[in-house]
């Protein structure tokens, strides 16, 4: 075993990054000492430091994990670090499942030891196992593609050399060793998802098929690689198919249609936007349908405009706006058709300073420059063929009359009052636009 893990840790380190250092997370489980073990007998001879995290969560179980981890490193000079933590608290306090905390915590603190000490790897013991279990557990919650390959063996920092492992050879490989560990008296129960997977799935399928996690590492390395294409597909698509501006992603309808998948390509661009199989579903299905229809996901809104499926942060809020104002001379042959983009220009005569700046009102009625009569934004905003959330996010300017009544000196980046246009007789303009 230790040969086929040297050659693992050669595909996963680059030859550049040699040498290297090395954070390894060992719990004192039987994963963690063995893969501390072979690490302190590779033949690469990588600088590495042990990582342990005492989650408070067994008493005096979780302090003789500790003291075995670090009798471990005091007996091979190997450096040691650890944490102590209240993780029921920190769950409690976050409104977050214990397991969820244990993870959180212990993963900021691996990488502030890294950035700390200047640690290019941290290693993580999961095995072959693991990966086959995290691959049923995402089918049962809902998976795609990404979530069919099981666990990656390379994840930015993270390393998981033990991943072609199964349980059955890292237990023998500790046993002919006499490798020293704990056992978690947990993994025995099965009251988590993943242990009633371990403990009352896996042994009917060992009787069906005793190599079945060999043949199950053999297809999620097919659908790593079936997600590998279909991601360089998505890629090609951006542009066309679907783009983010100012946060906001917009999908084109037109081209939407066009995919003879377009169910999946949905699903692909709004997974991680918090929709579920069923909206997708209903979101499909208003591409037939006339727009205006929104959905809203945990996190977002979408709204089928008529070109555009538009996705919005639906905590988005009138942002801190800042409005700039200018004033100057009107040059010569000045020309306010001319102006940058969201840039508008009045004359300064008419306005009362201070100007002001506010999010828009049901009540709120202007003069659209070019008109006589009065408008109200409402409608104006209607043939501007704006969607709802874009009109959450318009600003009005205003000033007050002589009688203090406040009036509307324009719709910030789309029209000017024509009360406050450029004329001929104009001497001073005021510009207008957004920082």
């Amino acid at each position: 075993m230790q040969e086929a893990f040297d050659k693992e840790l050669n595909r996963l380190i680059p030859a550049s990054d040699v040498p290297a250092r090395v954070l390894l997370a060992v719990s004192g489980g039987i994963d963690s000492m063995c893969m501390a073990n072979l690490f302190l007998n590779s033949c690469f001879n990588l600088k590495f430091a042990v990582a342990h995290v005492n989650f408070s969560l067994r008493g005096t179980e979780s302090d003789g994990d500790e003291a075995l981890v670090k009798e471990w490193c005091e007996q091979h000079e190997v450096e040691f670090f650890s944490n102590k933590f209240d993780t029921h608290k920190f769950a409690e306090d976050n409104s977050i499942s214990t397991q969820m905390a244990a993870r959180d915590l212990r993963y900021a603190w691996f990488y502030m030891l890294m950035d700390k000490y200047a640690i290019e790897y941290l290693a993580i013991a999961h095995n072959l196992n693991d990966s086959v279990e995290t691959l049923f557990l995402n089918l049962l919650r809902g998976t795609g593609l990404n979530g069919m390959s099981g666990i990656k063996d390379v994840n930015g920092k993270i390393i998981r050399p033990l991943l072609q492992f199964t349980r059955a050879q890292i237990t023998q490989f500790v046993e002919e060793h006499d490798i020293k560990y704990r056992e978690d008296a947990t993994n025995r129960e099965s009251h988590y998802m993943r242990n009633r997977i371990r403990n009352d799935v896996f042994p009917h399928f060992a009787k069906i098929n005793p190599s079945f996690l060999a043949t199950i590492q053999t297809e999620m390395n097919r659908f790593a690689e079936v997600g590998e294409i279909m991601e360089e597909q998505y890629k090609l698509r951006e542009g066309v198919l679907y783009k983010v501006e100012n946060e906001i992603l917009y999908i084109s309808i037109d081209s939407l249609k066009k995919e003879k998948f377009r169910g999946y390509w949905l699903y692909r661009i709004l997974n991680s936007y918090g929709f579920n199989d069923t909206q997708i579903a209903q979101i499909d299905l208003s591409l037939d349908g006339q727009s205006g229809k929104s959905f809203t996901s945990s996190t977002h809104i979408l709204i089928r405009d008529r070109e555009y499926l538009k996705v919005y942060s639906n905590k988005q809020e009138i942002k801190s706006i800042k409005v700039i104002f200018k004033k100057f001379p009107k040059p010569d042959g000045f020309d306010p058709a001319s102006a940058p983009a969201g840039t508008l220009h009045i004359d300064a005569k008419g306005i009362r300073l201070p100007l002001n700046y506010r999010g828009w009102q049901s009540a709120d009625r202007f003069r659209p420059f070019g008109m006589k009569g009065y408008k109200k934004l409402s409608d104006f905003f209607i043939d501007l063929k704006l969607d709802l959330e874009e009109k959450k996010q318009q600003i009005v300017v205003t000033t007050v009359d002589r009688n203090g009544k406040e009036q509307i000196v324009c719709v910030v980046g789309k029209r000017i009052d024509d009360r406050y246009k450029i004329t001929a007789a104009t001497k001073y303009v005021i510009s207008i636009s957004k920082e």
